[in-house]
């Protein structure tokens, strides 16, 4: 005997499908009223999802103990990540080297023309004074005079080294401190004057005067060449 389904049993769902149904088209030509091809039905039974599994990835292999490890990325750089931020860093062209050496080599022989004028002026023209003074203008001149030739010659083959970041720097550089020392100078003039119109000071005012053209004469000198080649039409 076959086993009868028990009534409690929960029966699954059967898809009837519903008849076609002719589409009725009427023909206006003879009047005739014929059935066409049958309507399919829009519904249609969704179709199962298609699995596709992805390939398996294989596990990396374990490290090699005495294979040497990558150093550590830095936070300065990494030539592989082209996002991460490089350090810069600034440093003076072959010819800017030149001209910082030119730069220091004018100040020595500036200080040791103005302490000689000076030296002068106050009547001090012992050997013992104006050693110093003497042994810094020896020195400083002929190297001063050596590099400022030679970067001319450059110059003149070569007009953008004018414009040379570091040449540039070395040259206001040069014009800052030669005008500080200008100011400075004329402020100690006025006040050198001031204090002998009250009487506060020994010092005669032609000698002050003097004094300070010594040292205006130095540095204005270069701060006026400076300027001048500064300024030059380009």
């Amino acid at each position: 005997m076959e086993p009868q389904p028990s009534p409690f049993q929960a029966q699954p769902p059967q898809y009837q499908p519903q008849p076609a149904v002719p589409r009725i088209e009427e023909h206006e030509a003879d009047g005739i009223i014929m059935p066409t091809q049958p309507i399919t039905s829009s519904w249609q039974q969704p179709s199962a999802p298609v699995f596709n599994p992805e390939p398996a990835v294989a596990p990396p292999p374990p490290p090699d103990s005495f294979a040497p490890s990558a150093p550590p990325a830095s936070g300065l750089g990494d030539s592989t990540d082209p996002l991460r931020p490089i350090a810069v860093v600034r440093v003076l062209s072959p010819v800017g080297v030149e001209y910082v050496f030119l730069t220091f080599t004018l100040f020595t022989g500036a200080i040791g023309l103005a302490a000689a004028l000076l030296s002068l002026v106050n009547g001090k023209a012992d050997f013992s004074v104006l050693a110093f003074p003497t042994a810094t203008l020896v020195v400083s001149v002929p190297v001063f005079a050596y590099l400022f030739l030679r970067l001319k010659k450059m110059e003149l083959l070569q007009p953008n080294l004018r414009f040379d970041p570091s040449k540039r720097r070395s040259t206001q550089f040069t014009q800052i401190v030669s005008f500080v020392v200008c100011l400075f100078t004329m402020i100690g003039l006025v006040f050198a004057i001031f204090a002998s119109i009250g009487g506060q000071s020994s010092v005669p005012v032609g000698k002050a005067l003097l004094d300070a053209l010594c040292v205006l004469v130095v540095a204005g000198g270069i701060l006026a060449y400076y300027w001048r080649d500064e300024h030059k039409a380009r």
